[in-house]
C-alpha cells in the first residue's frame, strides 16, 4: 500500500508499480511475489484450460485451481507445493 496505493493509471498498474519498487519492498514482501509470480508462470496455461471464465479477484481463480487441483499439471502442482511450504514456515 505504500508503493503501489490505488488509483495509480496504466494498463496494469499492480504490475508497472511493482517493477518500479520491488527494491523498496521489505524481503518477505519481495519473497512472497517471487512465489506468487512462479506459480503464475508454472499454472498460466493450467488457469486459461480449467478455468477461462474466471476473472481475476476475491480470491475466484484460487477457488478455481483448488476445485480443479487433479487436473493441474504436474509443474503447476509443483509450484504451488513449494510456495505453500515456504508460507506454512512464516510466522
Amino acid at each position: 500500500m505504500k508503493f503501489c496505493a490505488a488509483g495509480q493509471q496504466g494498463a496494469d498498474p499492480l504490475a508497472e508499480c511493482v517493477k518500479a519498487h520491488f527494491g523498496n519492498f521489505s524481503q518477505p514482501c519481495k519473497a512472497a511475489l517471487v512465489k506468487i509470480a512462479s506459480v503464475r508462470e508454472a499454472c498460466g496455461v493450467d488457469i486459461q484450460k480449467h478455468c477461462p471464465t474466471v476473472k481475476p479477484g476475491a480470491g475466484r481463480i484460487l477457488l478455481c485451481v483448488k476445485q480443479r487441483f487433479a487436473a493441474l499439471s504436474e509443474p503447476c502442482k509443483e509450484a504451488i507445493g513449494h510456495a505453500a511450504e515456504g508460507k506454512a514456515g512464516v510466522r
